[in-house]
């Protein structure tokens, strides 16, 4: 197989991979009331409560559009709550009881289906795995 050959099937095979994976966690999370983009702000907001919205956009690499829907969707549902900080225009993000109480529940599922997708690979080759997205991560930043 040629280098563009190799390359555009490990590219097709990562977004393939990412895709169901997602598709995966939407289908955990879907008893819980949850979608795979509200897992993860849910998540994020429980280990790093009162957070920027703008940071949690940033750390997730989220759009701020996309953040905002999904925050008013987690929102009308109750798990959160948003603040203004001392910014006018800044809003902080914080769990609910009902977030706070739905957390371990989510976490839970989704440590069910990461343990699952990950089944029979060793920790080095984990750490091998990565180590690369990471590298090619570094580059698409520019790092």
């Amino acid at each position: 197989m040629a280098d563009t050959q190799l390359d555009d099937a490990l590219i097709r095979q990562l977004h393939v991979t990412v895709r169901a994976f997602t598709k995966g966690v939407n289908e955990v999370m879907k008893p819980l009331g949850l979608y795979s983009s509200e897992w993860a702000v849910l998540n994020f907001v429980a280990n790093h409560d009162s957070f920027p919205q703008s940071d949690i956009a940033a750390a997730l690499e989220i759009e701020g559009a996309a953040i905002s829907k999904t925050l008013s969707k987690m929102e009308q549902k109750g798990l959160i709550v948003r603040t203004s900080s001392q910014d006018k225009r800044e809003k902080r993000i914080s769990l609910t009881e009902k977030g706070r109480e739905l957390y371990p529940l989510a976490a839970q599922a989704a440590g069910n289906h990461r343990s699952a997708v990950l089944a029979g690979l060793s920790r080095d080759d984990r750490q091998q795995m990565l180590s690369f997205i990471q590298s090619m991560l570094d580059r698409i930043h520019g790092d």
